[in-house]
């Protein structure tokens, strides 16, 4: 049976109001009926410590498209990671997954003036990192930033906290990965 397997962090997990749940993942399930939709994501996750477990958790499941949505913990300057850190993490989940299943995503938008620790500057130095890997390595790449941005109120796609998702922004990424992942399924079955 043809896997999609998303792998991120609080963000890709669902998280609603503190908890965890089923919101995306059923998307997904819905536009893919026919496909067996596994969410490895764990909220409070960065690329560090996805590393540690791509090889067992992911790569392992031999999926047919995965989807990599990292970037909104990696970029809090509470334990900085540097943006070099991040893209040789990123590097190191691509090649243990292999760059011809992914999908992968910038980071997202984020409020922050009530996420002080996740500035400005940082995201879009993040999302330039995406975009970069995403180029170098020939991987369809969703810029969900720019995206959110460019929508009439951005922080109208955010729950209170400034950082995880309202339905509206679950929309607007589900409709940005639909076609994405159909194309990395188009590009195995050949």
């Amino acid at each position: 049976m043809t896997k999609i397997v998303l792998f991120g962090d609080s963000i890709l997990a669902g998280s609603l109001n503190g908890k965890t749940s089923d919101i995306f993942t059923d998307r997904i399930k819905n536009d893919f009926p026919d496909v067996e939709v596994i969410n490895t994501s764990i909220p409070g996750h960065r690329t560090s410590d996805a590393i540690t477990h791509v090889d067992r958790d992911v790569a392992q499941l031999n999926a047919d498209a995965v989807v990599i949505f990292f970037g909104a913990t990696d970029i809090s300057t509470v334990n900085e990671m540097k943006p070099g850190h991040f893209t040789a993490n990123l590097d190191y989940i691509i090649e243990s997954i292999g760059a011809d299943k992914i999908v992968l995503v910038s980071p997202p938008y984020v409020d922050f003036k009530r996420q002080i620790h996740r500035t400005w500057p940082r995201q879009i130095q993040f999302q330039l990192a995406v975009e970069h890997i995403a180029k170098v390595n020939n991987i369809p790449y969703v810029d969900l930033m720019t995206k959110m941005r460019e929508t009439d109120n951005p922080d109208k796609l955010l729950q209170g906290d400034g950082l995880h998702f309202t339905n509206e922004a679950y929309d607007l990424l589900e409709n940005e990965l639909r076609d994405k992942i159909k194309e990395v399924l188009k590009k195995g079955s050949h």
